[in-house]
């Protein structure tokens, strides 16, 4: 069976966020994944899903140090900078790996503020990844209905196809050589959070002319989620795919504060009561 490792996204942008200024007032924290939810930390919540996972060799994380926050579970500490950039995250995670002579072709990238992730979406996905473990990168996207149907406006950014439409998951696969030959691509997006928009990223894709016709697909509202991941392979030169998962916790993060009072919710009603059973 194949195994992979993961690297646990626990860093935060240099500009402190409102959910951290209205929860952390004192600044006691790095990262919003340290908070707590329900009595332990967000992150927690997350490690304790993915230990469970056969196809998971080592969980990484990247952003905090033990200083920072004790976490149970067989982790390794990978040292970067909270605020770096995620380029510079991903740089650093694939040239540890390389260096310990650990090196994988593909790996993990998971947030850490999913805390309503189950160990079954989490194997789901993993076992498309061990299926097609030639590809350059691999997305869990969720369908928005599934979001709907729990919280009323679920506050998701939405690819509306003709097919389906989908929010994205916040656990992803990219292999090390699209991460070599995409060098500058994921610069430019990494770097440029704040300003990206839905134009920047037309634009971007706009400058591949055997696109163009799929974006126009796009804006008449024709384009299927096939056409999508083909404009997404022709622009970023890679071989892609999406794997549509239906549980709303692997792509509900945390950025608002009404995310946070949303998943407190979620997480009781289903995680917990598991637990009491």
């Amino acid at each position: 069976m194949k195994k992979y490792p993961v690297f646990l996204m626990a860093g935060r942008d240099k500009e402190r966020r409102e959910i951290m200024q209205i929860l952390d007032p004192e600044i006691k924290y790095k990262s919003k994944c340290q908070l707590d939810l329900l009595g332990k930390p967000i992150i927690q919540w997350v490690i304790d899903e993915l230990e469970k996972s056969k196809y998971v060799d080592q969980i990484y994380i990247l952003g905090l140090s033990e200083e920072d926050l004790q976490l149970k579970g067989n982790l390794e500490y990978i040292p970067v900078e909270t605020t770096a950039e995620v380029y510079d995250k991903y740089r650093v995670g694939f040239d540890y790996l390389i260096e310990k002579g650990r090196y994988h072709d593909m790996v993990i990238m998971c947030g850490s503020d999913i805390p309503a992730v189950k160990i079954e979406s989490i194997d789901e996905f993993l076992q498309v990844v061990s299926e097609k473990d030639h590809y350059d990168f691999l997305w869990g996207v969720v369908p928005i209905e599934i979001a709907e149907a729990e919280f009323p406006e679920p506050d998701r950014t939405v690819g509306h196809f003709k097919d389906h439409s989908l929010f994205p998951g916040d656990i992803f696969a990219l292999s090390y050589r699209a991460f070599e030959t995409g060098e500058d691509t994921i610069r430019q997006f990494s770097d440029s959070r704040k300003k990206r928009s839905f134009w920047t990223v037309v634009l971007f894709i706009a400058k591949k002319p055997k696109t163009w016709l799929k974006i126009i697909k796009v804006f008449l509202k024709r384009a299927t989620v096939k056409d999508g991941i083909r404009i997404f392979e022709i622009a970023f030169d890679c071989k892609a795919d999406i794997v549509i998962i239906e549980d709303l916790g692997f792509g509900y993060d945390m950025d608002l504060i009404q995310d946070y009072k949303r998943l407190e919710k979620y997480v009781s009603k289903t995680k917990l009561k598991l637990d009491k059973k």
